[in-house]
């Protein structure tokens, strides 16, 4: 295991265990930096959940963000937890989803768009105002922000301006499968090789689909140069803003203890 996935594991194994998807949950975390939240389900399956942190009566803005782990079952949102406190404590309303990890495509790109049309048409029940629903943040990392992406594609033209923030993301899946990366995560994820299956992948793949990602969505990139995990090259191609962060690897990004956090937070943020 590198060093990048060992930290990843680290950061999943901060998250407690919060129970049933049904279940409210009080407050998340521990000590000081503990924040308000709740559970919202927005499926059948135990995994279609979202946990909210954050006031929804005092949220100046909305984040949505969607957790990676390489499309692999075995990584859930708990290794998130430690952003999603760390955004809602600088006043932000944050929404970490949680998706179906097992059983592939088109799972996670069903239940993320699913999940986001949850969230939206809740906001306003939750108390969080029109400003701040207004002043949307979409993000995700490592896989989650290709799943941030590819969701983007398929919006309508017309519709509210949405700031996507995707951190490290993965956004070329025809590229990840040819050079075998990830150790074949996303051909385990996707089933099928894109000569056998183009269609899915022509559903999924950011790269094949950014220019259908309509101009009211405002896309900029963050990715460590740094990164071992995702290369840095693949955003670096991708046609989008970018910011580049030197020395940064592919946890630092979502680590509120690392030392580019408040970087990263700057960009999701401002």
């Amino acid at each position: 295991m590198s060093d990048e996935s060992a930290r990843i594991v680290e950061l999943a194994e901060t998250g407690a265990d919060l129970g049933g998807p049904t279940a409210a949950f009080g407050e998340i975390g521990r000590g000081s930096d503990a924040v308000p939240g709740f559970r919202h389900v927005y499926g059948d399956a135990p995994e279609q959940f979202v946990e909210v942190y954050g006031d929804p009566a005092a949220a100046s803005a909305t984040v949505i963000f969607v957790h990676g782990g390489y499309f692999r079952p075995r990584t859930d949102l708990g290794h998130a937890r430690p952003l999603a406190r760390a955004l809602a404590s600088s006043g932000v309303l944050v929404a970490l989803v949680e998706y179906r990890r097992v059983g592939g495509q088109p799972h996670l790109l069903d239940d993320v768009t699913a999940a986001i049309d949850s969230i939206c048409a809740e906001l306003p029940g939750w108390g969080v105002s029109a400003a701040a629903r207004e002043n949307l943040i979409v993000s995700g990392h490592s896989a989650g922000g290709c799943l941030v992406l590819a969701w983007a594609s398929h919006l309508p033209a017309e519709g509210p301006r949405i700031r996507l923030r995707p951190l490290a993301p993965v956004t070329d899946l025809l590229r990840e499968v040819e050079g075998h990366l990830g150790d074949g995560a996303v051909l385990d994820y996707m089933g099928l090789r894109p000569e056998e299956d183009l269609a899915a992948y022509l559903r999924h793949d950011p790269r094949s689909r950014v220019a259908l990602i309509p101009e009211r969505v405002d896309v900029h990139a963050i990715h460590g140069d740094a990164d071992g995990i995702v290369n840095v090259e693949f955003s670096r191609v991708f046609p989008a803003v970018r910011t580049e962060l030197a020395g940064a690897n592919h946890a630092d990004v979502i680590d509120p203890e690392s030392p580019y956090f408040p970087q990263v937070s700057e960009l999701l943020l401002g």
